[in-house]
């Protein structure tokens, strides 16, 4: 069957997190009313707002329904604080080789667990079609979310060619569907994959023969 889409993940795969220093965001949220004390507050915390934040419009919108979580009534003016504060330290900038992926001669997507707003702030938006929780109801490795894009898109598993950087949460899922993989492995830190594996957004041109 021929190829028709490439569907993309975002993070790890489009584009990156320049990574604030965690001993300074932790201070940050503190200072806020939002106390993180230790290693397992962390890990909670990080499953929050991952889960929030692909739900969220916009930084304001994501600080409204993490403080709901945090804090009785918040002030209006410390929300929009925090939204200031998250907008300045959550930064995603795109790989240097996406520019590479741009032309290719296919239908593109991207499905991802991060907001909309931070995937359209890079610019995605116009080159591949985007699906974030938003529009999913749900999250990877969930197979509905993958289904969403099918329908959508109005493809068929076999036509797809799935492009992650995590196996379990991009890859696995969409070969139980029967789409096609390729896992982007660009610090080659994945030793015990048998698919087929790339190290540069540069090489997918080789693997479709272009």
């Amino acid at each position: 069957m021929k190829l028709k889409l490439i569907l993309f993940d975002f993070s790890g795969t489009l584009a990156y997190l320049k990574q604030p220093d965690p001993r300074e965001f932790f201070l940050a949220l503190d200072n806020f009313g939002i106390k993180i004390e230790n290693p397992e507050e962390i890990k909670s915390f990080a499953s929050l707002f991952a889960g929030l934040l692909g739900f969220a419009k916009n930084w304001l919108d994501f600080s409204e329904k993490l403080f709901k979580k945090f804090v009785e009534k918040p002030k209006r003016e410390v929300i929009k604080n925090l939204a200031d504060f998250f907008s300045k330290t959550i930064i995603f900038e795109l790989y240097d080789d996406v520019k590479e992926i741009f032309a290719l001669p296919f239908q593109k997507a991207i499905l991802s667990a991060n907001a909309r707003f931070i995937v359209e702030s890079l610019g995605l938006q116009r080159f591949a079609e985007i699906f974030t929780p938003r529009e999913t109801k749900t999250l990877k490795p969930d197979p509905k979310a993958f289904l969403v894009v099918l329908n959508k898109l109005k493809v068929k598993p076999e036509e797809v060619l799935m492009v992650g950087d995590e196996v379990e949460r991009d890859l696995i899922p969409a070969q139980k569907l029967g789409m096609k993989t390729v896992l982007v492995d660009r610090e080659d830190k994945v030793k015990d994959y048998s698919g087929i594996k790339i190290n540069s957004l540069r090489e997918i041109k080789n693997i479709l023969g272009l």
